[in-house]
Order: C-alpha cells, then structure tokens, then sequence
C-alpha cells in the first residue's frame, strides 16, 4: 500500500507537487510541498517550489553536458532522444534565445487541430532545431518529478504511490487521454 498521496498540477507555466503522508491515514495527512531538484543555472542544481514547465533545446556545443547533470541518472523516455534542458534553467536560457524552448506544452495537448504525438515543439523552431511532440514534453516534466521524487525516496518511488494529477475542466477526452499516457510513459 502506498506511503503517501502525491498531488501534481501539471501546470502550463509551473508544476507543482505537494505529498502527504498516509501512516496516520488520510484524513490525518498534513499536506507538504515537495520542492523540486533541478538546474538553476549552467551546473547548479537547486531545490525549487516550482518547476517551471519548459523546455529547452540546446544547440550543439552551446552547454557541455557536465553542466547539464542532476542528482540521478537520466532516465530518458521512449522517443526523447532530444537532449533537453526542463525547469528554471530552461525557462532562463529560452528567454535568451529564440525558437529553441518549449512553453505551454500542456496547452497543445488540448489543441485539436494539430497532430499532439507529432513532434512540432518548439513552434516555428528554425530548421535544424530538435523538436518534440506536446506529449513528451509533458511526459518530460513528469518525469522530471519523478526522478527528482525517487531520487529524495527511494525507499517510496513515485510509482509505488498514490498519485493524483490535475487538469483542467476545459480538457476534453482525448486531452485528458493524452496528459494519463504523458504520466505513464517511461522506460
């Protein structure tokens, strides 16, 4: 049975998690806000409230990839091979530099009118910039919280808990489909 009841707001600018532990049952859990390990700046990790929910496709040779490493082994998802920055530092590094981030990613997995499997992030990307579908950057934020969860308990691995995340009202079916197949993916 699960330790704790994780609450995610998958967020179209921000992802925020908050836990609360179940030992004394869920009527008594005190909710916490899980501060997120992430890149603060080129090779400075640093737990955050929030993690911003973008994307960044650096150039190559733009960052070496020791600045780009966290406190776990990456654990990239099927069809991600885009070397990616996600969080404060992608934030920081997009608003640099143009038509190289991913924003409001989860607002895409409501927009019918394109294909959201399709890897058309960034939107209007100059030619040779990698892309990636609006479900697999979602996926990419969960992920992110996933590891960062797993890496601070590892006795209690996300996937082992009771997990709850949010979505608008505004979501239709195949919106709500796409952000449950964004959670669930990984390798």
């Amino acid at each position: 049975s699960p330790r704790y009841l994780i609450g995610i707001d998958l967020g179209t600018t921000h992802t925020v998690v908050a836990f609360a532990a179940l030992q004394n049952g869920a009527d008594n859990a005190e909710p916490t806000l899980f501060e997120i390990e992430q890149l603060i700046a080129p090779g400075e990790v640093a737990r955050r409230p929030l993690l911003p929910s973008f994307r960044y496709h650096p150039a190559p040779g733009e960052l070496p990839e020791e600045q780009l490493v966290l406190p776990w082994r990456a654990q990239p998802l099927p069809g991600d091979d885009v070397l990616h920055v996600t969080g404060e530092l992608a934030r920081e590094l997009g608003s640099k530099v143009e038509g190289r981030q991913i924003a409001s990613a989860k607002s895409w997995l409501s927009h019918d009118k394109v294909d959201r499997s399709a890897p058309i992030l960034p939107w209007a990307a100059a030619e040779g910039v990698a892309k990636a579908s609006p479900v697999v950057a979602s996926a990419s934020y969960l992920n992110h919280v996933r590891c960062a969860w797993n890496h601070e308990h590892p006795d209690f691995p996300l996937e082992q808990q009771a997990v709850v995340i949010t979505v608008p009202a505004s979501f239709d079916e195949a919106a709500r489909s796409l952000t449950l197949h964004s959670a669930t993916t990984r390798r």
